[in-house]
């Protein structure tokens, strides 16, 4: 995507594909680093090259699993570019939609992971108001141009004398000096990341800088959905099917996927095919994607497929339902992977199964997740709209049954990330993997697998993950409840109408009710929000979660609410 932007004198604008839109409804600017600007600040700041680093981040920067509370904690809640945030946003813009102005919303809502005394940095009112009800200690940077937080704290560190660091950078150099086991929680070590936080140690004279995200191989080779499928050329290579049993052959092509070929470790998949569009031109990108789609055909009898990017958030930009046997719908695949320049995986079209609460019907989508480098207990189930995720609900073995989960696949599911966790963490070699999470499918495809439901990985959260505020708000709970144990707590993300900010959401929503603990953990009026209900039931949560967000709704706080959306349909 070629995208620039520009300032005018009371208007900012951003042009996309010779289109000028008008940069509204953003607490902060559209500026966005080049590689070529990265690299010159890497060698100004650092006095090294894009290899250089990478080499020296790999032992300077080390991944390191700590709890919430359990060591002193800087929380840097940028963006990220390596899931394409600005670009998801700037589509908005170009459909006309809202935007989501990820920047602001992940920055605000990061502070719901500091402890108290941590260090949260941000810049906008949303975290300001954020962080004011915390007791963590704001550090706030006064640069709003850049869309990325780290882009905005590079720019500062290259404008500041090397002897006078800006205000907020000398605030984290004080901390990292004062307590040099300082670790800083940051969705991703992009390579951003990589600059600022080798230049905060270098600068504070530390041998090693520990870092609560996942090593450079998981967050950027593996953090993404070509992990799980070969691609079209190589699926191609296997000898015709015939008459063989799917499951058989679905474990044939998973032999050539990367993460199988990498660590001979077979993870539960569905059916599907990586898109590549590095070095493609028009006429090979569309080769592949008809090519996905006669496989999925010709070897599992599938009519209908889903086109995902490899690397999006949230479940965003996602097209469900293709029919495979469309050359029309097929070429247009082909024209948004050429369009957007990023790989696609094209995979089975999945008719999840599905379980009603009152004013809602889940499909049965669970995830589950590594926490302080460990696996996580429990799991969730997740609140969609479509096929974009909206919310969580905390589950354990005991509980799934009551979302239609047989406790039997519950485990198999955990099973199924505690391969991925062993692959990374395990047989003498340590990766870094210290959070990430994995959903699953529990669907019918049909096909040659007919009316039987498979299980199977459908996408990789190998780093900060929606899961973690349901759980951090899972344990305030807990706490508040004396360390019950038998709490459960559900999450929503909630679209605030312009002018709903903290404080008015957290008035209108934070009412005290019998046997239920309501908190609102975030608000950036005009775009995101995020609820969560507490109780002794995780039916009864998620139902009392998506009940506030309709009564914040009736009372004209909310945008939308998804019990008057239509159903989601399957992703």
């Amino acid at each position: 995507m070629q995208t620039q932007t520009q300032t005018q004198t009371q208007t900012q604008t951003v042009t996309h594909a010779d289109r000028r839109l008008a940069w509204e409804g953003f607490c902060t600017g559209p500026q966005v680093l080049s590689g070529a600007q990265l690299d010159a600040l890497a060698t100004r700041l650092l006095g090294l090259d894009r290899a250089g680093v990478e080499a020296a981040a790999r032992t300077e920067l080390v991944p390191y699993p700590a709890a919430r509370g359990a060591v002193p904690a800087i929380v840097l809640g940028s963006a990220t570019t390596l899931k394409k945030c600005y670009e998801a946003d700037v589509a908005h813009l170009v459909e006309g939609t809202p935007p989501d102005d990820f920047a602001t919303y992940m920055e605000a809502r990061s502070v719901h992971l500091a402890a108290p005394g941590d260090l949260t940095v941000g810049r906008t009112e949303p975290w300001r108001q954020a962080v004011a009800g915390s007791t963590a200690e704001p550090v706030e940077v006064p640069e709003l141009d850049h869309y990325y937080l780290t882009h905005a704290l590079l720019t500062l560190a290259a404008q500041s004398p090397p002897d006078a660091p800006a205000a907020p950078l000398a605030r984290l150099l004080r901390q990292l000096r004062q307590s040099p086991g300082t670790i800083v929680r940051l969705f991703a070590l992009d390579p951003e990341a990589r600059v600022l936080l080798l230049w905060l140690k270098r600068t504070a004279g530390l041998e090693r800088l520990r870092v609560d995200a996942n090593g450079q191989e998981v967050a950027e080779r593996w953090n993404r959905k070509t992990t799980l499928y070969p691609t079209v050329e190589e699926a191609a290579e296997l000898p015709p099917p015939a008459a063989a049993d799917p499951y058989e052959l679905l474990a044939a092509e998973a032999r050539r996927t990367p993460f199988t070929r990498e660590f001979g470790v077979l993870l539960p998949r569905l059916p599907g095919y990586s898109v590549t569009r590095a070095g493609a031109d028009a006429a090979v990108l569309r080769r592949r994607v008809h090519g996905a789609a006669r496989l999925l055909r010709e070897r599992y009898g599938l009519p209908l497929g889903c086109f995902k990017p490899a690397e999006a958030l949230t479940g965003s930009r996602i097209r469900t339902g293709v029919p495979l046997d469309d050359p029309a719908a097929l070429d247009a695949l082909a024209r948004q992977a050429m369009e957007t320049e990023e790989d696609y995986v094209l995979e089975a079209h999945t008719d999840y199964l599905r379980h009603s609460v009152e004013g809602y019907e889940f499909i049965l989508a669970p995830s589950t997740h590594v926490v302080a480098g460990e696996l996580a207990e429990g799991g969730t189930v997740q609140i969609t709209r479509g096929s974009v995720w909206e919310g969580s609900v905390y589950v354990d073995e005991e509980t799934c049954g009551r979302f239609g989960i047989d406790p039997e696949v519950f485990r198999g599911v955990r099973a199924g990330m505690a391969g991925l966790l062993g692959a990374f963490e395990g047989g003498g070699r340590s990766l870094g993997f210290v959070k990430g999470g994995v959903d699953f499918a529990i669907a019918r495809i049909g096909g040659r697998f007919g009316d039987t439901p498979v299980v199977g990985m459908q996408d990789l959260n190998l780093s900060s993950n929606g899961a973690e505020y349901v759980r951090a708000f899972l344990a305030q709970a807990r706490e508040a409840h004396g360390g019950d144990r038998r709490i459960y707590a559900a999450t929503k993300v909630v679209r605030p109408v312009p002018g709903t900010d903290l404080r008015r959401l957290k008035a209108a929503a934070e009412e005290d009710a019998p046997g239920r603990w309501t908190r609102v953990l975030t608000s950036v009026p005009g775009c995101w929000g995020m609820v969560g209900v507490a109780g002794p039931c995780p039916r009864q949560a998620a139902e009392d979660v998506l009940a506030l967000e309709q009564r914040l709704h009736t009372a004209g706080l909310l945008r939308t609410s998804l019990r008057q959306a239509p159903e989601p349909c399957g992703a």
